[in-house]
């Protein structure tokens, strides 16, 4: 079957009149672009258009705060998560009436990384505060002591201004209270697994100068991941150790933990 013919000139420059009047439509309510979208098909056909939303991210900047996530550490145990919205969206993943409670991780390209607690075990979910879009997954097989974890867009070439439901990925980093080493997970949701873990242990030899320097200073050294939010920088991701003043480093593509030794302080 022979394709369409092309529209004709009226319709590309009723397209373009369009496109210019919806790019002035505020992003502080994301609804204001899906109501748009609704009203007719040549309008919907402009707004998910990649060149308009390119466009539309260009001109208005940087997107619009959704809210704020709080996670106070306190001694007797998490307190509720907060989240103060801005705009509106679906509600946070508050705990429910059957003993389930919820510690936030993480927040990156567009997701937030929610560890659940309820009493049939544990879980994590990965929720989508502009859709709503909930993925459910298990923890993954680590005899974990003290953990940190992140999610992060797994689309190819993705620029991370606009990741919504594409696939993603999440690194789980914790150190193993059997072992007393750091081990490291990855889950696609391509997949729906996890990689098998990988340790970080006296192979690395930075690590195992860092742990000579503590056994020398009489130290009982134990490699605590510090629960705090990892940097992602391409497909790897870093944070921090106790007592070491080495950044870990997780690569995602080869499976491997290593350790870098920071610049001296005087520099």
């Amino acid at each position: 079957m022979a394709p369409p013919p092309p529209p004709p000139p009226s319709v590309n420059l009723i397209d373009d009149v369009v496109a210019e009047i919806l790019l002035r439509l505020p992003p502080d309510e994301p609804e204001h672009l899906f109501r748009a979208a609704l009203v007719c098909k040549p309008w919907l056909r402009v707004i998910c258009d990649p060149a308009f939303r390119r466009r539309y991210r260009a001109f208005h900047g940087a997107p619009p705060l959704l809210g704020l996530l709080h996670r106070t550490q306190v001694f007797d145990g998490d307190p509720d998560p907060r989240f103060a919205s801005t705009t509106s969206m679906p509600d946070f993943p508050h705990p429910g009436s059957d003993g389930r409670h919820t510690r936030p991780l993480d927040c990156r390209h567009g997701r937030v990384l929610i560890h659940m607690f309820h009493d049939q075990g544990m879980d994590l979910l990965v929720w989508d505060p502009v859709t709503g879009d909930r993925h459910v997954m298990p923890v993954p097989d680590i005899d974990w002591m003290i953990y940190t974890a992140s999610v992060f867009c797994a689309t190819a070439g993705c620029d991370h201004l606009d990741c919504h439901g594409g696939p993603f990925r999440v690194v789980f980093l914790a150190t193993d209270g059997d072992q007393d080493v750091v081990k490291a997970s990855v889950y696609s949701s391509v997949t729906g697994a996890w990689s098998e873990p990988v340790s970080l242990d006296d192979s690395c030899e930075c690590y195992a100068r860092h742990k000579r320097d503590a056994t020398a200073k009489r130290m009982y050294y134990i490699p605590y991941v510090q629960p705090r939010r990892v940097a992602a920088i391409g497909d790897a991701v870093y944070f921090t150790i106790s007592r070491s003043s080495a950044i870990a480093k997780y690569d995602c593509g080869q499976n491997r933990l290593s350790v870098i030794d920071p610049p001296p302080p005087d520099t």
